[in-house]
């Protein structure tokens, strides 16, 4: 009996062994791989830490801190704390990395439109349209860029096919307002700001245009 008594505990310690190794190999995989640091960098932009969300990056392994998701990440924090040119290049790197990647070549148009570089943003919002030509944020952002360069036809005709897509969409609606109004079709302009009032009254995209169209 003291036998067996003995080989049942031999066998209890084996596996707490295994099971203590396996998880030691499972969190030295993790800090390997750098999740843990990905966590952190997630949570300090939770609390709007920003600069500490970036720091943790900066941590990470080099192989992953060269990979297209640290890199794309970067530059999403790069924008959110201002940095709008040096946001650029990594989007840009982010794209070279992954060269279909239709959020890398939509997430660059946001920095682009803070430098107010229109015309780099209507490019790269083009570029991303060859990869998914119905994809709401590029054609949208490619529309503001558009209108924002006095082409306000060309943006007319983008706000229009958004506007089929997304009949609710107020900011939307708001564009192709402005953009019939900057062509002249003050009466057209109206109706779609008075649409848009009808569901936000506050909105003062339309109630600025309402009153551009003397109304």
């Amino acid at each position: 009996m003291n036998a067996i008594r003995n080989l049942k505990w031999s066998a209890l310690a084996l596996s707490a062994l295994l099971v203590a190794g396996s998880l030691g190999v499972a969190q030295g995989q993790g800090e390997a791989s750098g999740a843990d640091l990905f966590q952190q960098s997630y949570d300090d932009e939770a609390l709007g830490k920003l600069e500490e969300a970036l720091t943790a990056l900066d941590r990470l392994p080099e192989a992953r801190a060269t990979g297209y998701v640290a890199v794309l990440r970067r530059a999403w924090l790069q924008y959110r704390l201002g940095r709008f040119a040096t946001s650029v290049d990594s989007y840009k790197k982010a794209i070279s990395l992954q060269p279909a990647s239709v959020e890398a070549k939509v997430g660059i148009l946001l920095p682009l439109m803070a430098l107010k570089n229109w015309t780099g943003a209507a490019a790269a919002a083009r570029e991303a349209q060859k990869l998914d030509p119905n994809n709401y944020l590029a054609t949208l952002r490619l529309a503001f860029s558009l209108y924002s360069l006095g082409q306000y036809g060309e943006a007319l005709m983008d706000y229009r096919k958004l506007a089929d897509a997304y009949p609710s969409d107020v900011e939307v609606r708001g564009g192709l307002g402005w953009s019939l109004l900057k062509l002249g079709r003050a009466p057209e302009a109206a109706t779609q700001f008075r649409e848009v009032l009808g569901v936000a009254p506050r909105n003062s995209l339309a109630l600025s245009g309402l009153a551009a169209c003397g109304q």
